[in-house]
């Protein structure tokens, strides 16, 4: 059991300066946690993000110590008030001051009365852990009896971790560093500095597959010669750069290594050697599919743009025309039509438009002088002579009177029906009967059961409305009473 504990210890990773960065940046997401216990507003401080206000409040102690000065609490108050005031427009003067305040205290440590802030960390190497102290603002006195804050070391080290670099920068800058290091004989550093360096080394290779992904899922549309060609083409330089630098540490740590006699510097020597190792055939690989990269990629875009092969139309009159003048005329004969139609191509149905057709036979009164039109007027047509003779009219409307005194009152279609029965053959009968009854509904025309009807009037029966007449021998006053139904 003792040896498994020894080897389980033995290969646990040294992790106590990422727990150290960690803690580092606690304070100010404590700051973002507790916001929720001031009492403000609760919606409008839900929208300030208190990590904002905390590197907001370092950036501008950068620029001051940058022109050599600091700044007062109060003028870090109202700088983080204004902003908290532009991340939510409804929070109120009071509220923004409390929650500057609030930050201020998290970067000063106010609950434990300024004091540094104290934290342990496990590390493999000792049983108890170490113990890390730290402050991110440093009051320091001025000579107008005031008091200004200054960002310490730790404070710096959070602005600069969190600064973003492209997987090709980082690789370079921490290769670099493990050369400072190597060359003061800050081993210890330099073993850090050589993880960060395979961890880029890592984050760079993924960058580049995931590059190449993206181009070839999108290998018609990609450039390569605009879009990924040059970033390539960087790629390939800063690798070539990058493996000669790290020949030359590992020269350097073969020559170091005869004259290092201390046990723990020969340790970190050994790890160091084995990271850069790592490194520099990690990046011998890359190097080699960045190279590969263009002509493997032009040629998959030569091969998607075969995919679909070009189409040749064909010739008309020598593939088509002769042959058909060649063929017997029973074949033409039969299939004239659909050889027509694929040579001519599908023909509009025709439609005659006849407000078209009369304007191109009239003239243009614009290319004409203008003419007073001269109107002239026919005599009046003579009407069109009745299709029945007298004795028909006369045994129309005798069927009707009889028809109508008899019943008292009956419908138009009736009547109609009854001379269907009486007379079938007689269709002139029964037209002639039709007319006179339709006539009837007209008050201008006299009553059908007293004088004769007046088939010669045009009738005019807009007025009556229903779906049949009912017709009733007249009253007194005279003229027909006809009753819609």
């Amino acid at each position: 059991m003792s040896d498994q504990r020894t080897t389980s210890a033995e290969a646990a990773p040294r992790l106590t300066s990422h727990l150290r960065a960690l803690s580092l940046i606690a304070p100010l997401q404590r700051a973002e946690d507790n916001k929720g216990m001031l009492h403000v507003a609760a919606k409008a401080a839900e929208r300030v993000d208190m990590r904002y206000l905390a590197l907001a409040a370092i950036e501008l102690l950068i620029d001051r110590m940058g022109a050599g000065g600091t700044a007062s609490r109060a003028e870090l108050i109202e700088y983080l008030a204004d902003l908290a005031r532009l991340q939510s427009r409804g929070l109120s003067g009071t509220d923004a001051l409390a929650l500057a305040e609030h930050v201020f205290d998290g970067l000063t440590n106010a609950r434990d009365r300024r004091a540094r802030f104290k934290v342990r960390l496990f590390d493999p190497d000792k049983a108890d852990g170490v113990i890390f102290e730290f402050a991110l603002l440093r009051a320091e006195p001025l000579p107008d009896g005031t008091v200004g804050y200054r960002l310490t070391q730790e404070a710096i080290e959070i602005h600069l971790s969190l600064l973003a670099h492209d997987p090709l920068t980082a690789t370079q800058v921490s290769e670099i560093i493990v050369g400072e290091f190597l060359k003061r004989g800050l081993y210890d550093h330099a073993v850090s500095a050589a993880e960060r360096t395979r961890t880029n080394s890592i984050r760079l290779a993924e960058a580049l597959r995931l590059l190449m992904a993206e181009a070839r899922r999108a290998i018609l549309k990609v450039m390569w010669h605009q879009e990924l060609g040059p970033k390539m083409e960087e790629a390939r330089s800063l690798l070539d750069a990058s493996i000669m630098r790290e020949g030359a540490m590992l020269a350097q740590l073969s020559d170091t290594a005869a004259d290092v006699t201390d046990e723990t510097d020969r340790r970190h020597l050994s790890r160091i050697r084995n990271l850069l190792l790592d490194v520099q055939t990690r990046h011998r690989k890359l190097i080699v599919v960045v190279q590969k990269t263009a002509e493997e990629y032009l040629h998959l875009q030569a091969d998607a743009l075969k995919l679909r092969p070009l189409a040749r139309l064909p010739d008309l009159e020598n593939e088509i025309l002769d042959p058909l003048l060649r063929a017997p005329d029973s074949f033409l004969i039969e299939n004239a039509d659909g050889l027509f139609g694929a040579i001519s191509g599908t023909l509009p149905p025709l439609v005659l438009d006849l407000g078209t057709t009369i304007a191109a036979f009239q003239p243009d009164i614009e290319d004409i002088d203008a003419i007073d039109p001269d109107y002239a007027f026919d005599d009046p047509t003579a009407g069109i002579a009745l299709p029945f003779d007298e004795a028909t009219i006369a045994r129309s409307e005798q069927f009707a009177r009889e028809t109508i005194l008899a019943a008292g009152a009956i419908t138009l279609g009736e009547i109609l029906e009854r001379a269907a029965r009486a007379r079938p053959e007689d269709d002139a009968f029964q037209r002639c009967l039709f007319f006179i009854l339709e006539q009837a509904i007209d008050p201008r025309t006299t009553d059908v059961t007293g004088d004769a009807s007046i088939l010669a009037t045009r009738f005019d029966a807009g007025f009556v409305e229903g779906t049949d007449v009912r017709f009733s021998r007249a009253a007194a006053t005279g003229g027909g009473i006809h009753a819609s139904q």
